[in-house]
């Protein structure tokens, strides 16, 4: 596995936990952490070691969604463009054949909501809150939710959720079908869950969970690419750089 400044991972028993891991920012995914995801996921897909992945956030929150701070300057570390990244991101999650576990507890936004509702499973607390703000700031919904969610709730659902920026509690989220379980202790559910299936046959496991990812990654073909360039392309209008301008009088 790849050094990282930003995501701790640890392997036991064939699991993974990987752990979000700027606490004092609510897992806010900055420049670095962003490039950091485009190769976590590819990496874990190399190690024979690990059978399943457990994905969550240090501290109280998932993930905030993407680092809103005045000073990002949005560059990478990859050499991509953020918006090259962003696509890896979400296809690098998808072509994972290991079984992603979320544990969720406090925010789930943006990026956050996307890396959660991608996991195989997820687990929430009674206080998270799950959803997908970028029109409210002044962005395409490029990046996963409008190209995927609707597999998961349905079109018209997930429509409303996405045009109007909605933010779920978890009993929501559970009750729409963007999470499994709400529970006192995702953490502990989540490697419950992950410990009994790195101990199925890992063929028969991992290979069943790539014919279900079939159905998300046809409609990644299909809208991902679409929605990431106009994503790129709200980024460098007038309504993403009032969004900024009025960020940095505050």
């Amino acid at each position: 596995m790849a050094d990282h400044t930003r995501i701790r991972t640890e392997v036991e028993g064939g699991v993974a936990t990987l752990t979000l891991d700027r606490p004092d920012h609510g897992n806010a995914v900055d420049d670095a952490m962003h490039s950091e995801l485009t190769t976590v996921f590819a990496d874990l897909r190399r190690d024979a070691r690990v059978r399943v992945v457990v994905l969550t956030g240090a501290g109280p929150s998932f993930c905030v969604g993407g680092d809103s701070s005045p000073t990002r300057t949005f560059t990478t570390l990859t050499g991509l463009t953020p918006i090259q990244e962003a696509r890896l991101i979400v296809e690098t999650l998808l072509d994972l054949e290991k079984p992603v576990v979320a544990a969720v507890t406090g925010d789930a936004l943006g990026l956050g909501a996307i890396l959660a509702t991608l996991a195989d499973v997820a687990f929430v607390s009674a206080d998270a809150r799950i959803g997908d703000r970028h029109v409210l700031g002044g962005v395409t919904a490029g990046n996963g939710s409008a190209a995927l969610w609707p597999v998961l709730v349905g079109l018209t659902r997930a429509k409303y959720l996405v045009l109007n920026g909605e933010v779920l509690t978890g009993r929501q989220a559970v009750d729409l079908g963007l999470a499994h379980e709400v529970v006192d202790d995702p953490l502990r559910a989540a490697r419950e869950l992950a410990a009994r299936w790195a101990d199925l046959p890992p063929f028969a496991l991992q290979s069943t969970k790539s014919v279900l990812n079939t159905h998300l990654k046809e409609a990644a073909a299909r809208a991902l690419g679409y929605g990431l360039a106009l994503e790129e392309q709200a980024m460098a209008g007038p309504e993403f750089a009032a969004v900024l301008a009025r960020r940095r009088a505050e």
